[in-house]
């Protein structure tokens, strides 16, 4: 009984540290950056992305948000590609396509932009099941 004991911690101590040998730890970091990132572009505060997001570390997805913040800063990125497409086209931008809301089956709603009069072929949405 007592050399099961012993194998049992033995290998409780010898896997305590799994997270660090195979790189899961820094991987959870990066995913709390990148969800940082993505809500600075989604237009969100940094308060209201770590309430939405409470199983990331909070200063991880701090810091990625403000790498976003400083990609705006520096103008490589577009702070309005997070911006909703119908705001867009209330304040006539000219460079996004008109929007409208179409209900399909079951009460859905469907944003769909008009067509450009491209010679590409129109995709039609799919069925709902």
């Amino acid at each position: 009984m007592f050399r099961h004991a012993v194998i049992l911690l033995i290998i409780a101590f010898s896997t305590s540290g799994c997270d660090r040998l195979t790189g899961v730890a820094e991987q959870k970091i990066y995913d709390a950056e990148a969800v940082g990132y993505a809500c600075r572009v989604s237009l969100k505060t940094p308060e209201d992305c770590m309430k939405e997001n409470e199983t990331h570390s909070p200063s991880s997805v701090l810091m990625g948000w403000k790498s976003a913040d400083k990609d705006i800063t520096d103008r490589k990125l577009d702070p309005s590609m997070g911006a909703n497409p119908v705001s867009l086209e209330q304040t006539g931008s000219a460079s996004a396509p008109a929007a409208t809301d179409t209900k399909l089956k079951d009460g859905e709603s469907s944003l769909k932009t008009a067509p450009d009069n491209s010679t590409a072929p129109e995709k039609k949405p799919a069925k709902a099941h």
